[in-house]
C-alpha cells in the first residue's frame, strides 16, 4: 500500500486538471503504488491518472535533486480494474501490471517493464480478463520467487475460463508446471458452485480443473455428470471426446459369445498414496523402489456398504510373468489398509461385475498365456476372500451380457502408473 507521503508526491506531478483514477474493484482506492521497478533498492512511485479524456500511467523516480517524472504511458479503456507490481522475470525487478477497464466485467492487461529510461508494455495486442491473481505459484520444486499471472475470463453465468501464464523469453506462455497447485483453487470454486447450482457448465469446468490438477479419475466422473443433462455443455460430442481422452484404453470386443458392450472403462487413480504404498510393501515383503515396481489402483465399493475398497495392480519384473501380474485388494478399516484378497496372473483391465456372490461383486479377469487356452474367468467371493488364481476359476458362460465397470483400464504402454521413488 502506498504511504500518504508518496501519494502526496504523486499528486504534485499531475498535469493541471488531471485526477487520480480510483480502482473499480474490490474497493474504490487510488491507483497509486510504490515499488522497485529497476532493482536498485530504491522504490519508485507509479500511478494512473485521467486527463483530457485519456488514462495515463506515470512513474516517478528519485534523483539527486528529488523526485521527477521518469516516464508516462497512455493507457486504455475508461478506468482501472487492477493495479499491482510483481517480479515476473527477475526477482529484484518488479513489473507493473495494469488491468485497464474496458467493460463492466472486462479489463485489458498491460505488463510494463522498465529499461533504460522508459516503460515497455510486454503484452502484445489484447489480453482480456475478468479477474486476476498474481502470485508465486508452487510447482514440483517449490516456489522460485518469480510470479505467475492467472487470468479468469468470464464465460457464462458464474463460469470462468482460467489460464495461468508466466513471462518467458518470447512473451507470455502457459505455465503448465504450476497447474496442479493453482487449479486446486479453481476446483474448489466450482465445487462450491455445484453445491448450490447443479449445472452441466459447472461440471464441465470442474472436470477441466481436475484434469489440470492430475485428478483424472474425478474428472471422468465430473464429465459423466455433465453428460447427464439434456443439453450438456459445451456439447455432448466435446464431452465424450474429452472423457475418451482421459482414459486411453482398448475396450473388450464381444467374443466367445460374451457381450461386453455395456461396460464402463475407468483408468487408475493418478494421486500417490504413501500409506497404500507402505501397505503394499508390507504385504509383499519387499522394497518396491528397489524392485522397479509401479502400481495402478482404483477405489470401488465391492460390497455396497458405502465404503470403497482399493484394488491395486502391480507391474514390474518381480510381480509379473507370462500369465500376468500381481494384484491385491485392501479394505480401509479405521484408517488402516488391511488385505482382503491377493491375486496372481492378472491382466488389466479387471471387470467389476454388477452381479454379486456372498455380498461382494463378482470379478471377471481375462486369462491367457502359460500354454492354456485363453478365457474370461468368473471370480466369486467365498464369504472371506476372492480366490488367488483366476486361471483355475470357471469361465464366463457364452451368452452372458457383462455389465459393470472395467477398472485399471489404462493402456500400460502409454500410462506408466505410479512409480515408487
Amino acid at each position: 500500500m502506498v504511504k500518504k507521503q508518496e501519494f502526496s508526491t504523486f499528486k504534485r506531478f499531475l498535469p493541471p486538471t488531471a485526477t487520480i483514477v480510483h480502482l473499480a474493484t474490490p474497493s474504490a482506492k487510488p491507483s497509486v503504488l510504490s515499488t522497485d521497478v529497476d532493482g536498485d533498492g530504491v522504490p519508485e512511485i507509479a500511478g494512473v491518472y485521467y486527463w483530457r479524456g485519456e488514462n495515463y500511467l506515470m512513474i516517478l523516480k528519485q534523483g539527486p535533486d528529488g523526485w521527477y517524472v521518469a516516464d508516462t504511458k497512455k493507457g486504455k479503456g475508461y478506468g482501472v480494474k487492477y493495479l499491482g507490481a510483481a517480479p515476473l522475470k527477475n526477482r529484484n525487478e518488479y513489473n507493473i501490471l495494469v488491468g485497464w477497464q474496458v467493460g463492466s466485467i472486462w479489463a485489458d492487461l498491460s505488463v510494463y517493464k522498465w529499461d533504460s529510461g522508459g516503460f515497455t508494455d510486454l503484452v502484445e495486442g489484447n489480453q482480456y480478463f475478468s479477474m486476476i491473481d498474481v502470485e508465486d505459484i508452487e510447482n514440483e520444486y517449490g516456489r522460485d520467487g518469480i510470479y505467475e499471472v492467472a487470468l479468469w475470463k468470464h464465460d457464462t453465468g458464474l463460469a470462468y475460463i482460467v489460464e495461468v501464464f508466466r513471462l518467458g523469453h518470447d512473451g507470455f506462455e502457459r505455465a503448465e508446471d504450476v497447474y496442479p497447485a493453482y487449479f486446486q483453487k479453481v476446483e474448489r470454486y466450482y465445487g462450491s458452485l455445484l453445491r448450490e447450482y447443479d449445472s452441466s457448465t459447472y461440471w464441465y469446468y470442474l472436470a477441466d480443473s481436475q484434469i489440470k490438477t492430475g485428478r483424472k479419475q474425478e474428472a471422468y466422473k465430473s464429465i459423466t455428470r455433465a453428460l447427464a443433462f439434456e443439453y450438456p455443455y459445451p456439447s455432448r460430442d466435446q464431452l465424450l471426446n474429452l472423457r475418451r481422452n482421459l482414459c486411453e484404453f482398448e475396450p473388450f470386443p464381444n467374443q466367445k459369445g460374451i457381450d461386453f458392450s455395456s461396460l464402463t472403462y475407468v483408468c487408475s487413480e493418478t494421486e500417490r498414496d504413501p500409506k497404500l504404498e507402505a501397505a503394499i510393501e508390507q504385504e509383499y515383503n519387499l522394497t518396491l523402489s528397489e524392485e522397479n515396481i509401479r502400481y495402478y489402483y482404483n477405489r470401488i465399493d465391492l460390497n455396497n456398504d458405502g465404503d470403497k475398497e482399493v484394488f491395486v495392480f502391480l507391474v514390474g519384473p518381480f510381480v509379473c510373468g507370462t500369465g500376468g501380474c500381481s494384484a491385491v485388494i485392501f479394505k480401509d478399516i479405521e484408517g488402516e489398509y488391511q488385505v482382503l484378497s491377493r491375486f496372481s496372473l492378472v491382466r488389466n483391465p479387471v471387470i467389476v461385475s454388477n452381479t454379486t456372490t456372498n455380498g461382494y461383486r463378482d470379478l471377471i479377469m481375462y486369462v491367457a498365456g502359460g500354454g492354456i487356452e485363453d478365457f474370461f474367468a468368473h471370480i466369486k467371493f467365498d464369504g472371506h476372500t476372492y480366490p488367488l488364481n483366476p486361471s483355475v476359476q470357471p469361465s464366463v458362460a457364452p451368452g452372458t451380457k457383462v455389465e459393470g465397470v472395467a477398472i485399471v483400464a489404462d493402456d500400460l504402454a502409454k500410462s506408466k502408473g505410479i512409480p515408487f521413488n
